[in-house]
């Protein structure tokens, strides 16, 4: 090790050719190693395939060098673009709180995906939920790229990603399984001794990697809380159709309590009608039966008592759901975990801008006790989440269960209100069959016999065949059309003539009532001429 904390070349040249990293612990031994230093902001995915790409890279023979087992020679450039061209699907399971990343193409289909998160994580996929950060639950007819935003579809690091989250819903409640990652081995170091003097060049490291461990715990939390919060917007959707569909069932029981109770004081009414009638009137007891299987028939429709008790329970889960939005883990993240990573990063600061000649060596005290203070307070943060998320999942359990029972309830309706209609039809009829007795009974002898109608005929003969003779009614359809046409034609002819007469008859009295004096006889003209003579 030189002077300036660098390692010598000859230490350098002890790499094999798997190996990318080579590293000095804070005992100043010299260790390889073939993967990526920890912690680093790459996703699984990428870091496997780049510690595979920086193999090659690193060859100590020159012409190997950059050669590509797929591609060939100067085929690491190609390999590359692959890597940067990926497309990364992040699923964070909220059950362990651990990321996994997979890339997909195209056309891989959503089932796909949930067969690959089945085998790392255990989760059927039957009992899969994933989720978006609103809250809206993937498309299975879509493909498993439609969670991933434009311009994120290779995003190497994990600060700023889309994140699908995964519920398991075989699970009712979430127990706290998460324990912060493990830390570095320097940091594991100066956790055991915080009070051990480290080089200058050894503190900027390690300091660096607390700073880079508080933030790694804020952002999981935050993420925890992102997943928290898209269950919860989930059950808010899932509680806004169900609002939706209680007033519709609330409406439409009223419209039915509104045709039951008209249809039940119509048939009471029908009823004591006919006792009072059945004395000197009609009695049928077809009828009266008919009239009592549909009163017992409608005793049965309503649904008063399923409505009453499903809108008391959804009203109890708006209230639970009301709770759920007041608490402040409902609306608000980050917290002491945000002011202790802001307070090692100004620790951090004044470490790498102190003066060359004040670059000496000195303890972690202080950035240790920031460390376990966000430890701590990650664990706590940890806990009321998932007992946020325990209690929203309750919620939406309950909200799922009643889905389906206000649908049953709608349909029952709707088919009382069905038979409500029938059982009305039903009524109308009978009424109307009760009203055709009534009037055999009471109609007199038939008119029409061939003395009546053959004095009609005689003092009325413009009207010979405006009234057909009953006999007609046994004449096929054909005829009957025949006879009804000679009819309105004789009608309309009879009309004719009369309007001729009248307007004869005018004419007569207007030419009486003009003055006519001035026309003389021939007689009275000769007379006056004889005067004038």
């Amino acid at each position: 090790m030189s002077s300036d904390g660098t390692i010598r070349h000859s230490k350098v040249r002890q790499k094999s050719e798997v190996d990318i990293v080579v590293s000095e612990d804070l005992n100043g031994t010299v260790k390889f190693s073939s993967s990526l230093p920890y912690p680093n902001n790459l996703n699984s995915v990428l870091a496997e395939r780049l510690e595979k790409w920086l193999q090659l890279m690193l060859m100590w023979h020159p012409r190997q060098r950059g050669t590509d087992p797929t591609y060939g020679p100067n085929g690491c450039f190609k390999a590359l673009d692959d890597i940067l061209n990926l497309k990364l699907v992040h699923i964070l399971n909220m059950v362990t709180g651990t990321i996994h990343t997979y890339p997909v193409t195209e056309d891989e289909s959503l089932q796909s995906l949930k067969a690959r998160i089945q085998q790392d994580t255990g989760i059927p996929e039957e009992d899969q939920e994933l989720l978006q950060e609103a809250g809206l639950a993937l498309i299975p007819d879509k493909p498993a790229t439609q969670c991933i935003s434009d311009g994120k579809l290779n995003e190497g690091h994990t600060l700023d990603m889309d994140l699908v989250f995964l519920f398991d819903n075989s699970k009712i409640t979430y127990e706290t399984q998460i324990s912060p990652r493990p830390q570095p081995e320097s940091v594991s170091c100066i956790l055991q001794e915080p009070k051990r003097n480290l080089a200058f060049f050894q503190l900027r490291k390690v300091w660096g990697q607390v700073w880079h461990s508080i933030q790694t715990l804020k952002e999981d939390c935050n993420r925890l809380q992102q997943g928290q919060r898209a269950a919860m917007m989930n059950l808010l959707r899932n509680n806004s159709c169900l609002s939706k569909m209680k007033n519709s069932m609330a409406s439409m029981s009223q419209q039915l309590k509104a045709k039951l109770d008209f249809f039940k004081t119509s048939i009471q009414i029908d009823l004591e009608k006919y006792s009072e009638q059945t004395e000197f009137g009609i009695t049928s007891d077809k009828l009266l039966l008919a009239w009592r299987e549909m009163e017992q028939a409608v005793e049965l429709c309503g649904r008063e008592n399923e409505v009453k008790l499903l809108v008391e329970r959804m009203m109890a889960l708006q209230t639970d759901i009301v709770d759920l939005q007041r608490s402040p883990m409902g609306r608000k993240q980050g917290g002491t975990l945000d002011d202790l990573e802001e307070q090692a990063r100004e620790l951090y600061r004044r470490l790498r801008e102190k003066p060359r000649d004040q670059r000496t060596e000195g303890d972690s005290q202080e950035m240790v006790r920031l460390l376990l203070q966000a430890i701590q307070s990650f664990e706590k943060k940890v806990r009321v989440i998932y007992t946020q998320l325990s209690k929203t999942v309750v919620c939406k359990q309950k909200a799922l269960e009643l889905l389906p029972k206000v649908e049953e309830v709608v349909s029952l309706m709707n088919e009382d209100e069905k038979t409500v209609v029938r059982l009305q039809e039903k009524r109308q009829k009978e009424l109307w069959n009760l009203l055709k007795i009534a009037c055999s009974k009471v109609r007199g002898p038939v008119s029409g016999s061939p003395d009546s109608m053959n004095a009609s005929r005689l003092s009325q003969p413009g009207q010979l065949m405006s009234q057909p003779s009953t006999a007609s009614n046994s004449l096929p359809e054909p005829a009957k059309k025949s006879e009804e046409l000679v009819a309105e034609a004789h009608n309309l002819c009879t009309l004719l003539e009369n309007a001729i007469q009248d307007t004869v008859r005018e004419q007569d009295q207007s030419f009486t009532a003009l003055d006519w004096s001035w026309l003389q006889t021939e007689e009275e003209e000769h007379s006056c001429l004889e005067q004038a003579s």
